[in-house]
């Protein structure tokens, strides 16, 4: 199986970015937005001048295990209206689950959508299913 992931994190200014970098970062992801985007100014103090990176990648289990586990996610059993443009689904939409860290330094992110090999089109029990089994795993 393999795992299509947006991944994003905003740290505060003293934090090194790189710190939540994902593993293999120069080989196995795209990134995709930069300190230009950083969203979180309007809080102040220590987060006024902090950073932001996203990336994008696919992997399989082996690394996307490693994923999870360098950067401290965790999926949520909460809905979500999927991501756009996720890698292997063009600009479409994609369904996804999120997983979250909880480091008091960053904001982390990441919408992760498993790709199943099939030959048919998932329904929405199917992907009750998978989204069950992801989180029994990862949650």
């Amino acid at each position: 199986m393999q795992f299509s992931i947006i991944y994003s994190v905003d740290v505060p200014a003293e934090v090194d970015i790189d710190d939540f970098a994902p593993p293999q970062v120069d080989e196995l992801w795209d990134q995709t937005e930069d300190d230009s985007c950083y969203e979180y100014s309007y809080l102040e103090g220590r987060w006024e001048e902090g950073s932001h990176r996203k990336w994008c990648a696919i992997l399989d289990r082996e690394q996307f295990d490693a994923f999870v586990e360098r950067c401290g996610l965790i999926a949520e059993d909460v809905e979500t209206m999927g991501s756009l443009g996720a890698p292997g689904f063009g600009f479409g939409w994609a369904p996804a689950i999120s997983f979250n860290g909880d480091d008091p330094d960053a904001i982390q992110n990441a919408y992760v959508t498993p790709l199943i090999e099939t030959e048919r089109e998932l329904g929405e029990r199917e992907w009750d299913r998978v989204r069950e089994a992801v989180l029994s795993v990862y949650g």
